[in-house]
């Protein structure tokens, strides 16, 4: 599993929460098969799971996914992370 990490701010949450949902298409056409939001205020984080790594890749240049950022309000340049999973343990 490859974990996609997106740290930015949103000028308003639920304007943003609005277009990240209207993606989701664009996020399962490319593998995706989860994601989370953890939010303090207007700044998130946001968790996508991908398959492997080559999935995550076309999903991050998608065209799309800029117009759909910046539709969404993001304030500032997001900070990217790529993780491969090491572990899980479930409680």
């Amino acid at each position: 599993m490859t974990t996609l990490v997106v740290q930015h701010t949103v000028s308003d949450y639920d304007a943003w929460k609005s277009v990240f949902d209207a993606h989701s298409a664009t996020r399962v056409s490319h593998g995706a098969t989860s994601h989370r939001v953890l939010r303090d205020g207007n700044d998130l984080t946001v968790l996508i799971e991908f398959p492997n790594a080559a999935a995550l890749g076309a999903f991050a240049n998608d065209p799309t996914l800029a117009e759909a950022m910046k539709n969404g309000g993001v304030v500032g340049a997001p900070q990217r992370a790529i993780l491969e999973e090491a572990d899980v343990v479930v409680y």
